[in-house]
């Protein structure tokens, strides 16, 4: 059974933070250009909270706020949703869908290890169900 090490292994561990002093204009602009859907709010050591665009849309959007006029700090998401390196795939899927997130910060103690969303899930599960398929197949066809 895989664990969110595996996928980590091949995403790597790096996580795009930034203060909570920040603007949400500053925090998306920085989203955008990495292409992400979420940001880290770090100060210390211990991440303090998440940044989504679902957060922008509910917090922002919705309730007619300036980006600009906002501190990241005030819409942010907290108390994280974290697992460990060595949870399961399957139960981290099965976090994210009881608690209706699309991020699950991976903590290794007290440090962040890395980040992983709902697609790197949903993508390396597949991947491994498509490597079953095939042994399956191989096997069926005497090409073991």
């Amino acid at each position: 059974m895989s664990t969110i090490r595996d996928i980590l292994d091949i995403k790597g561990q790096e996580v795009l933070t930034i203060t909570s002093s920040a603007s949400v204009l500053e925090a998306i602009g920085v989203m955008s250009e990495a292409n992400v859907g979420a940001i880290v709010i770090q100060d210390g050591e211990t991440p303090d909270g998440i940044f989504t665009e679902r957060d922008y849309l509910r917090k922002i959007a919705l309730e007619g706020r300036s980006s600009s006029d906002t501190a990241v700090s005030e819409v942010m998401s907290s108390p994280l949703i974290t697992v460990e390196p060595t949870e399961s795939t399957h139960a981290a899927m099965e976090t994210m869908t009881g608690r209706r997130c699309r991020h699950l910060i991976v903590m290794e103690g007290d440090r962040m290890a890395g980040i992983v969303s709902l697609g790197d899930l949903v993508k390396h599960l597949l991947q491994e169900k498509e490597a079953e398929v095939e042994q399956l197949s191989s096997y069926i066809s005497g090409n073991y």
